[in-house]
């Protein structure tokens, strides 16, 4: 399997938003590598005769049914945010473009 380069590190860096310090990147790449290196060794299996859309476990996934129930401690729920707007939590805004 190929290995990573420094650059394809950075660049999966990046991707994931990820700050890597030049002194990480030698550790970084080698358990990239290596975990890359593990899933090489999936490859070496043979599953010629394994159909990809059977489950394993063929019983069927059983349900619970939702039930509304109330909730008379909300103010304890409310303190334990770090950070709140009355009778809301508020939380920091993810993605968009500002």
């Amino acid at each position: 399997m190929p290995r990573l380069s420094k650059e394809e590190v950075l660049k999966v860096g990046k991707l994931a938003r990820l700050d890597i310090a030049p002194e990480e990147l030698d550790s970084l790449s080698a358990h990239f590598n290596d975990i890359l290196d593990y899933f090489s060794k999936l490859e070496e299996l043979d599953l010629s005769d394994v159909d990809p859309f059977t489950m394993e476990d063929s019983q069927p996934i059983r349900l619970r049914e939702d039930e509304v129930v109330p909730y008379d401690n909300r103010e304890a729920i409310l303190d334990q945010s770090p950070s709140r707007d009355g009778d809301f939590i508020r939380v920091p805004k993810i993605g968009g473009d500002k």
